[in-house]
């Protein structure tokens, strides 16, 4: 047997070990947990701790942004040569924006693109982004295209080789649609990464053996929980604020169309809608500080989960997300009941100004006589509402849902008096008499929560 005949037997040989390893490793993937870690993953996917570090965009020439606009702009092509809105600041803007992220790639578990984001005129269609000239990912539906005002926060997986240590590209875009001006805005946004164990920044900041986790205790009325941090108090000193949050199944504040999810969003990068937050200082030596959620005007429900992000005083774009503490439960109760009731006439285009007039109506299915309490969940867009006083009312009676003019999403939770509802439809209406913009009633819309005697209805 020739040389060379030997090499290519030895060459085979080797060749099949490697597809039978391959085959072996196909045929037993799914047994094994290789998936990578996700943000919004739901709380049986969140079973161990991991650091995450935030890479905020920057506004200003400074920092590779040159801007036009305070407000980050994007436009479909249309508004270019559009005879009404080309000559328009707006118009303007290109979509891109750069965020630095000085990063080892090889020492990333994962990625992702994450934004506060004004859907854009209603009917505005296939937003979308295209990371440095690699990928494209489109946003999620959240209801822009079928005509409603929406909010929302995408949390968008990216592949790690997207990415460059130094500045990312991100350009948005997006088509016309059904609107007039194919149009959205970007408050805020970031590129986050998932660092893995023992990553030498967590070796540096002495981080590398952390670990915490929420501790839920039940209230004696089982109308909620006393929330804490638990975590070694050699660590304690080193904590930042600490946001606790909650997977149940409630109004959808975010947006994302969805009522079982982790609930809450940011604005200004801060948390909005969570659970309940402590500062740094006041944890103490042993991490007892605690949060407390109240629970009782949420429907009876099992598998619910709390989970904190954690920052560090050492490394403020550092978070550590905990596992999630799950198989939280809100029993039945014997003398009360608490459910939702949400419009089935929700018009599109929420939207009121020039004296145009909104409406829409909830069927409460609840004598008002029996109800203990009652709340409205409702997400606006403060457009201002001119000269008119009462904007927004329930059956005639006036609730400040967005109050000023500054252009900026408002979540309001406000207590209704059962007084002002009626069992069957009740009426809520929204005035703006504006000559532009005006207020925007943000997807999915109101909701009343009423929490009501049990056996009487």
């Amino acid at each position: 047997m020739s040389r060379f005949q030997k090499t290519t037997i030895a060459g085979t040989s080797f060749l099949a070990m490697q597809l039978l390893r391959v085959s072996l490793w196909v045929a037993f993937a799914p047994s094994i947990q290789w998936a990578a870690p996700s943000w919004e993953a739901p709380p049986d996917q969140q079973t161990g701790g991991q650091f995450w570090r935030y890479h905020w965009y920057q506004s200003g020439l400074t920092n590779g942004n040159p801007g036009h606009e305070s407000r980050f702009r994007v436009n479909a092509p249309e508004a270019s040569l559009h005879p009404e809105f080309g000559h328009r600041l707006e118009a303007r803007e290109n979509g891109m924006m750069l965020i630095q992220a000085e990063e080892d790639l090889f020492l990333l578990r994962a990625a992702e693109f994450y934004c506060e984001a004004w859907g854009g005129h209603p009917g505005t269609a296939n937003k979308r982004i295209t990371v440095n000239g690699r990928s494209t990912y489109f946003l999620p539906r959240i209801g822009t295209e079928e005509g409603h005002c929406a909010y929302f926060y995408p949390s968008m997986p990216l592949k790690v080789t997207d990415l460059v240590n130094g500045y990312n590209a991100v350009q948005f875009a997006l088509d016309q649609g059904s609107t007039f001006w194919g149009h959205m805005l970007v408050d805020n946004a970031a590129i986050r990464v998932a660092l893995t164990n023992g990553h030498p920044d967590l070796v540096r900041l002495g981080l590398a053996e952390f670990t915490a986790m929420v501790k839920a205790e039940p209230t004696p009325d089982r109308e909620g929980y006393v929330l804490r941090l638990d975590c070694p108090p050699a660590f304690a000193a080193r904590i930042g604020p600490v946001d606790f949050q909650g997977w149940y199944y409630g109004y959808d504040e975010n947006g994302n169309l969805k009522r079982l999810d982790w609930h809450g969003f940011t604005k200004s990068r801060k948390p909005v809608a969570w659970l309940g937050s402590v500062a740094g200082p006041s944890l103490g030596a042993t991490g007892m500080s605690t949060v407390s959620w109240d629970t009782s005007m949420l429907p009876a429900q099992e598998g619910m989960a709390v989970r904190a992000a954690v920052r560090f005083k050492s490394d403020p774009k550092l978070i550590y997300l905990t596992p999630a503490t799950r198989h939280l439960t809100i029993p039945e109760r014997q003398s009360s009941q608490v459910m939702m009731f949400v419009p089935h006439d929700l018009p599109d285009h929420f939207w009121s100004r020039a004296n145009q007039k909104k409406s829409c109506t909830v069927d409460l299915d609840v004598d008002p006589g029996c109800i203990e309490k009652a709340e409205l969940h409702m997400i606006t867009w403060t457009g201002g509402a001119g000269t008119v006083k009462s904007y927004f009312t329930i059956n005639g009676v006036h609730y400040p849902v967005a109050e000023g003019d500054r252009h900026e999403l408002v979540y309001s939770r406000l207590p209704v008096d059962p007084k002002d509802l009626r069992r069957g439809l009740n009426q809520m209406e929204l005035l703006s008499d504006t000559e532009h913009h005006g207020i925007e009633v943000i997807y999915p819309g109101p909701a009343i929560v009423v929490r009501h005697l049990a056996n009487r209805r």
